[in-house]
C-alpha cells in the first residue's frame, strides 16, 4: 500500500511517531525517512536576544544527535530507511511546509505526525497537522500515545488525511 513513509520526528528519545512508522512500514513493506526539522528563531524570541551564530551550531549539532538516534532505531527495527536533519531558513519558511516540500522531494506517500501537547505557549506554536494539509496532497497520519497498538487499523484508514484519536 504505501511505499515511503516520511515521519516528523521531534526531540524525544521515546519517539511514540518514529516507532508508528516503522511499525507501519514493518506491514506494509515502505522505506522509512525520519525527518527532523529545526526552528532556529521559534516565534516567542525576538532576533535581538539570539546569538545566530552559536544558535545554528548548536541546532545543527542536535539535529545530527536525533538524526542518528533515529537511523539507529530505523536500521535496529530491520527497516530501510535513513534519517536526515534540516535547519529552516531565518524566514518565510513553517516547520510544516519545509516536511511537505521534503515529501515530495523523496516521493513519500504518507507523512506521520507527532500530536503535541497543549502547554502555556501552544498558541504561539504553529499547527503542524493544518500546516501540512494546507502544503501538500499526501495523506497525514497524526501518531498519538495509542497509534503504536493500533497502527493495524490506522493502515485501513483510506481517506486523503488519516487521522487517529
Amino acid at each position: 500500500m504505501y511505499k515511503h513513509i516520511l515521519v516528523a520526528v521531534g526531540t524525544r528519545s521515546d519517539s511514540i511517531t518514529l516507532e508508528a512508522a516503522i511499525r507501519l512500514a514493518h506491514e506494509t513493506g515502505a522505506r522509512v525517512t525520519a525527518l527532523h526539522v529545526v526552528d532556529p528563531v521559534p516565534p516567542y524570541a525576538g532576533a535581538e536576544t539570539c546569538d545566530f551564530g552559536a544558535v545554528f551550531e548548536a541546532l545543527d549539532a542536535y539535529g545530527h544527535a536525533v538524526e542518528a538516534r533515529c537511523l539507529e532505531a530505523i536500521h535496529r527495527s530491520g527497516c530501510a530507511g535513513d534519517a536526515r536533519s534540516i535547519v529552516l531558513p531565518m524566514s518565510g519558511v513553517t516547520v510544516g511546509r519545509a516536511i511537505a516540500e521534503h515529501a515530495r522531494e523523496i516521493g513519500a506517500d504518507l507523512l506521520v505526525v507527532g500530536n503535541r501537547r497543549a502547554s502555556l505557549l501552544s498558541f504561539l506554536r504553529e499547527n503542524l497537522y493544518k500546516e501540512l494539509r494546507r502544503q501538500t496532497d499526501t495523506p497525514v497520519l497524526v501518531a498519538t500515545d495509542a497509534l503504536p497498538a493500533a497502527a493495524g487499523r490506522a493502515l485501513a484508514l483510506r481517506p486523503r488525511y488519516a487521522r487517529t484519536v
